[in-house]
């Protein structure tokens, strides 16, 4: 007579809501959640704050409707969360007192106060480039504000550590995550003395950093009671969502890559080989959750909110018909992103011959920009050493047959087409699996649907290329 079904579950804790993704060990889907929305409060101009009760409430009510969803024979052995990182929580006595989202803005004028050298030492040790929002900016400007407000935070997490201390009672943390608190040495996976300083604390007040897939321990009885979970269940560090995704997405061998098209595009590569004195302009470098593993990053834009913007309530069938019939041509008119703009107003602004009244032409133009801007980062990775050899998409974007074509032709790559999933949730569950002795299982049964790039085109496609780069040289930065 076989045993109970075996699940493992991964977490994914994201800036809205959280999602459930409950896996057996074939790696089959057993039990997806969603909870309800995380209200971010906007108290003060540029601020943008989160309850912590209303993340772990999140969490909770999670991973009780997708337990729900198991059969009575399950049995959960393991469970694992991907987390947003930059989001910082200052803990007073042990407390978490609220989360200081990746969104909020108040640190802006200690941002952009930093000298030079300063800029390039955050660089240097961290891998990304200076940033409102991280850990590093929030933190010092906290602590900035003067005796009282210091003590707002005696220790510092974000949203990753302290779910596992909702979870198992330690504050513990992955270099993932760390990444984006800026205040880790990206080349040594530790926290950062000099960056500690310039935040105004040192290492100590920081969670420890523990490798992804490690064990952290098993959940309490009062975190057992408010998920659901079977009290001792395993708990393992999981990391940050985009890594995750990756897992889940298995990007995981160096060039394999993952394209995100959403309202902002995200090019993450990865990669086995760093120059940590070399990174590629533009990326942010931060630890895989894969062992010696790494992943590079960028921010395409809003190109995606771009796209909509021209689309409107165009019917999408049609569009995509009229699309399909067209052949590129080299005076068809181009899209400036309003990223490449000094006065950066609007989405962008198209060049000659775009009329208002050749709409098909327009989203066209939006379209090949998206694709360009992605050819561009994939260029800058290249000029470091680090190649691109296969890419898998999601988000919004894939359900535009014609732009995913586009896609593949411009970069000269086949690309596989993922469907709509909470793929960090499946990453963590991934972890989970790894660190319960499972095989890694393979998500054999989500549909993908590979297109490959199309030829006879190259020329002009190339040469529309170099066009699109001098349009927008200078601005690009």
């Amino acid at each position: 007579m076989p045993g109970p079904l075996e699940v493992v579950i991964g977490l994914d804790a994201g800036t809205t809501s959280a999602k459930l993704v409950a896996i057996d060990r074939s790696g089959r889907i057993v039990a997806t959640s969603t909870s309800d929305t995380i209200v971010s409060v906007t108290s003060a101009p540029g601020s943008s704050v989160q309850s912590p009760e209303g993340i772990w409430s999140a969490i909770t009510s999670a991973c009780r409707r997708g337990i729900a969803e198991l059969a009575d024979s399950a049995q959960v052995v393991g469970v694992a969360v991907a987390s947003q990182s930059g989001s910082v929580v200052p803990i007073v006595d042990g407390h978490a007192t609220e989360v200081i989202t990746w969104m909020d803005t108040r640190s802006d004028a200690v941002v952009d106060a930093w000298p030079r050298p300063t800029i390039e030492l955050i660089r240097r040790r961290s891998g990304w480039a200076r940033s409102t929002g991280l850990g590093l900016a929030t933190i010092s400007w906290l602590r900035s504000l003067g005796t009282a407000e210091q003590h707002r935070g005696t220790r510092y997490g974000s949203v990753d550590d302290y779910l596992i201390w909702q979870l198992t009672g330690a504050w513990l943390t992955n270099p993932s995550n760390a990444a984006g608190m800026q205040l880790m040495d990206v080349s040594q996976l530790e926290w950062s003395p000099e960056l500690c300083a310039l935040a105004g604390i040192t290492p100590s007040a920081l969670s420890a950093i523990r490798p992804c897939g490690d064990l952290a321990d098993v959940v309490t009885a009062s975190a057992a009671l408010a998920t659901g979970l079977p009290t001792a269940t395993s708990v393992t560090i999981g990391g940050h969502d985009q890594a995750c995704a990756a897992l889940g997405l298995g990007a995981v061998q160096a060039g394999a890559a993952v394209l995100s098209m959403g309202t902002a595009w995200v090019l993450t590569i990865v990669t086995d080989q760093v120059d940590f004195d070399n990174l590629p302009v533009g990326f942010n470098l931060s630890p895989h959750v894969v062992s010696q593993r790494w992943s590079i990053s960028q921010n395409l834009g809003g190109l995606g909110a771009a796209l909509a913007w021209v689309i409107d309530d165009a019917d999408s069938d049609q569009l995509e018909a009229e699309l399909g019939a067209r052949t590129t041509m080299p005076d068809d008119p181009f899209f400036v992103s309003e990223m490449h703009l000094a006065d950066r107003t609007g989405w962008g602004r198209f060049t000659q011959h775009a009329s208002s009244s050749d709409p098909v032409a327009r989203v066209r133009a939006v379209m090949e920009a998206l694709a360009f801007e992605t050819r561009r980062a994939v260029d800058q990775a290249a000029d470091s050493a680090i190649g691109l050899t296969e890419l898998a998409i999601v988000g919004g974007g894939t359900r535009s047959r014609y732009l995913t074509q586009l896609v593949a032709d411009v970069l000269g790559v086949s690309v596989t087409i993922r469907p709509d999933a909470s793929w960090p949730a499946l990453g963590a569950a991934k972890l989970a699996a790894i660190a319960g002795g499972w095989s890694n299982p393979s998500s054999a049964d989500l549909p993908s649907l590979r297109v490959s790039p199309r030829t006879e085109q190259t020329t002009t496609t190339d040469c529309r290329f170099s066009e699109y780069l001098r349009l927008t040289s200078g601005a690009t930065t």
